[in-house]
This record gives structure tokens, sequence and C-alpha cells, in this order.
């Protein structure tokens, strides 16, 4: 049987939560949250915005990573510019993406 995805995005930005959930063009259960407080089961995949409450973005990432909740979720930073990649790196992420999110770049996360 198929399994449905379980995708959880946190974000503070409408414009970064629109944009993912326009390219995801598959059936999977979304969660929208604006704190890593927050989650409390695991994931798939947890999409982290870069810019979340003021750029913490990254130390959000760090207590995912150390959440023993989430312990078999994909981590994803969402950053700025390819030069913060290596925050992503820093942090633990299991992978990043640049913004603005493009489809094919997003669809080979899912494969």
């Amino acid at each position: 049987s198929f399994k449905t995805v379980k995708i959880c995005l946190i974000t503070d930005n409408s414009w970064v939560k629109d944009s993912l959930v326009k390219l995801i063009d598959f059936e999977c259960n979304f969660t929208h949250l604006e704190n890593a407080e927050d989650v409390n089961i695991s994931f798939d995949f947890i999409f982290v915005d870069m810019q979340v409450n003021n750029n913490g973005g990254p130390s959000m990432v760090r207590e995912l990573k150390r959440s023993e909740k989430v312990i078999d979720s994909s981590i994803v930073l969402l950053v700025d510019r390819e030069a913060d990649s290596f925050q992503a790196k820093r942090v633990g992420a299991d992978s990043y993406l640049l913004k603005p999110l493009e489809k094919t770049k997003l669809k080979n996360l899912f494969t």
C-alpha cells in the first residue's frame, strides 16, 4: 500500500508556505508550524525556513536533530543564498533547498 508522505514546514512567512504547497503535486499530509517546539511527532520531511523567527532556522534544525521525537525525519533547511548551504551542513540538516524553491530540486528530494 502506498504511504502518504508526511511533510512539515516551519516558517512564519506565508510566501514560503504558499510556494512549497504549490510545488507539491502529490497526495501528502501537510502541517504548517511556526516553531520547532511544536513538532512532537515524526514526519518524513521537515522543511525549516532559514529566516523563521528572525533567522532562527539553523538553530531550530540543530534542536530538531537532537530531538528523539523526530528521529526518522529528513530535515531540510530552506536557504536564501547558496552561501548559506554551509550553515545547513554545520547544523546537521540532511539537505538544503535554495529559495525561491524549484520544482525539479524539490522532486529530487522525494525520489
